[in-house]
């Protein structure tokens, strides 16, 4: 490819092609999230324009203010609406159920390590964003929302294991509260004891033990499972 200029010419092999615009935003708002966790509001953008690897002004252009940055970097990640049910769908009738469950908190958990902290730090400086009043209880509103989608999702998963013969009968809405509640105060406190460093083997040992706990209760023995295909 030629390229002309007043000072003669430029030859290069191939042109030179943009970044594209999703992974750079995906690289901004990373580095944001981790500069304003570390340093809070304080943070600046030109610490995260470093961070990211990108120009200041890039910064502004894609985000136009920092308040519009925090709120980028801080809202919730991933598409869980559609995780949970494809997860619980995979196994539905085939895989053991209480392997299902561990899966699932786990997958909880690790979710929760990292959204804790940035609620916490959302919440810490709404009184720099926006109409904060609002904001926050819109947030708060969806994130609620999503969190009863949430348990209602698994408690239907449970009921149609119960259908198939596979666990007990019992209030599987209370036992899905009570299975995602367990899993969120113990990421809770865990962000506050140990910074949420205390890592995935310890994490899964927990799941198993909560799930244990809650299998006490649902699971059928062997005897159950065929008393229930012959009748």
């Amino acid at each position: 490819m030629q390229i002309y200029s007043d000072l003669g010419s430029i030859t290069t092999s191939q042109p030179v092609m943009p970044r594209p615009v999703s992974i750079q935003d995906d690289v901004i708002l990373r580095a944001a999230r981790e500069i304003f966790l570390e340093k809070g509001w304080d943070a600046t953008t030109s610490e995260i324009a470093a961070k990211a690897g990108v120009s200041h002004g890039i910064i502004f252009k894609r985000f136009k203010t920092k308040q519009a940055l925090f709120q980028s970097a801080m809202q919730d990640q991933g598409n869980w609406d559609q995780t949970i049910p494809a997860l619980l769908n995979s196994g539905l009738g085939r895989k053991d159920v209480e392997s299902t469950l561990v899966e699932l908190g786990t997958l909880f958990v690790e979710k929760f390590l990292m959204l804790i902290p940035t609620l916490m730090m959302a919440w810490s400086n709404k009184q720099e964003t926006e109409n904060p009043a609002e904001s926050t209880a819109a947030g708060n509103k969806e994130r609620a929302t999503r969190a009863l989608q949430a348990v209602k999702t698994i408690a239907a998963y449970l009921e149609t294991e119960y259908r198939l013969g596979r666990i007990r009968k019992t209030d599987f809405e209370v036992v899905a509260q009570a299975f995602v509640g367990a899993l969120w105060h113990h990421s809770f406190l865990q962000v506050m004891i140990t910074g949420g460093k205390s890592g995935p083997a310890e994490e899964r040992r927990y799941v198993k033990r909560l799930v244990k706990a809650i299998w006490s209760g649902i699971g059928t023995s062997e005897s159950e499972r065929k008393r229930r295909e012959r009748a």
